[in-house]
């Protein structure tokens, strides 16, 4: 077994949930770090509330991601149907047989919640709201949503439809991961249309410059919700908000949450995908060396001043031998804090090592015996 010191280097995923913040009033919520998911503080998280509109977060995720394939564009224009004029909620009042581009209807979705605006979307993106609400569910599962079930596309009131603060908080992050060029839908403060200025009820957008949205939502049976993202330097977190008794107490844990989240953690990238972490030596090898680093990009989340304190070491089993495969695990990362362990991370190979000379014929011929 041979190490390699790599000095100070910084915590992944090791230290507890930190305590709530103080006087926060809702009936669930979360914070997380956006680079690495990691949980930050946590009450009822797993709770299943009904999310009101933040249903919308949904709605817009697989939107957007019909836009991303050329499924819609922007500049589109949707006829809006009949059934959009009926529907309850927040509306930007459209009639129907109108034809809005898809550009207007996200916004009045994003800004104003419209429900007629969201029906116009999925009803020209599947053909109908049922099909469309199949599809918001097959993303939840896949995105690993485990208390989420959405029973329709706009967020109202319905038996059955539910998430929880920690499903929306990985629905935000996965909304901010997956799609940055359309974040300013999100943070958009208001909205002109048919000479009517809607205001988005996200409070926070007015208060801080940090928050880049993602959206508020309110019924009468899931109080007030938020799920908010927000910036400080080059840093990112989500925040979630579940059943708070009005928007003051809404707007004032959110905001709790996220200093909470930036004054007492820093996340920082250690270490890209596929860059070395430590070359070591391999035997039989075309080469004569195997670089070892992460698949994906390795984050850390480091509490305030504790960096000095931090240790790790590279850990490979030796000899090492060819063939190796790119992707097969050749080592770890061992990461303790003032001496006590704190979890080995796997090290894979970056390329692949074909054997060399005899040794190649001879595993050539071996393999194809196995085959």
């Amino acid at each position: 077994m041979k190490r390699f010191g790599l000095g100070v280097i910084g915590l992944f995923f090791a230290f507890a949930v930190s305590a709530a913040p103080v006087g926060m009033g809702a009936r669930a919520w979360v914070s997380i770090d956006q680079a690495s998911g990691r949980e930050l503080a946590a009450h009822q998280a797993d709770l299943p509330l009904a999310p009101a509109s933040l249903t919308q977060l949904m709605t817009a995720y697989v939107l957007l991601g019909d836009i991303k394939k050329n499924k819609l564009s922007l500049g589109e224009l949707l006829t809006v149907p009949p059934a959009a004029e009926q529907v309850d909620g927040a509306r930007v009042f459209l009639k129907a047989g109108e034809q809005i581009s898809v550009d207007t209807l996200l916004q009045a979705m994003l800004v104003q919640s419209a429900g007629d605006a969201v029906l116009t979307l999925v009803t020209a993106a599947d053909g109908s709201e049922a099909a469309f609400v199949a599809r918001m569910n097959r993303e939840a599962k896949r995105l690993g949503l485990s208390k989420t079930r959405f029973m329709n596309a706009t967020g109202l009131t319905e038996p059955g439809h539910e998430s929880s603060a920690r499903d929306l908080a990985l629905l935000g992050r996965a909304l901010v991961r997956d799609f940055p060029n359309r974040l300013a839908f999100f943070a958009q403060q208001e909205l002109v249309f048919k000479g009517i200025t809607y205001y988005n009820a996200n409070r926070l957008l007015w208060r801080d410059p940090t928050v880049k949205g993602l959206k508020v939502g309110r019924t009468t049976q899931a109080g007030y919700c938020a799920v908010i993202s927000a910036t400080r330097g080059d840093q990112q977190r989500i925040a979630v908000v579940l059943g708070a008794r009005t928007d003051a107490q809404r707007t004032q844990d959110a905001l709790k949450l996220q200093n909470d989240a930036f004054e007492n953690y820093d996340s920082v990238r250690l270490y890209r995908a596929g860059q070395s972490v430590k070359v070591i030596k391999l035997y039989r090898g075309l080469s004569d060396s195997v670089a070892l680093g992460f698949a994906q990009d390795f984050h850390l989340l480091i509490p305030h001043g504790s960096a000095a304190r931090l240790k790790a070491e590279v850990i490979t089993q030796q000899p090492a031998l060819a063939p190796v495969n790119k992707g097969q695990r050749m080592g770890s990362l061992r990461l303790t804090l003032d001496g006590k362990p704190l979890g080995d991370f796997a090290l894979v190979a970056l390329q692949d090592v074909g054997v060399s000379g005899i040794f190649g014929r001879a595993w050539d011929s071996l393999r194809l015996m196995v085959e």
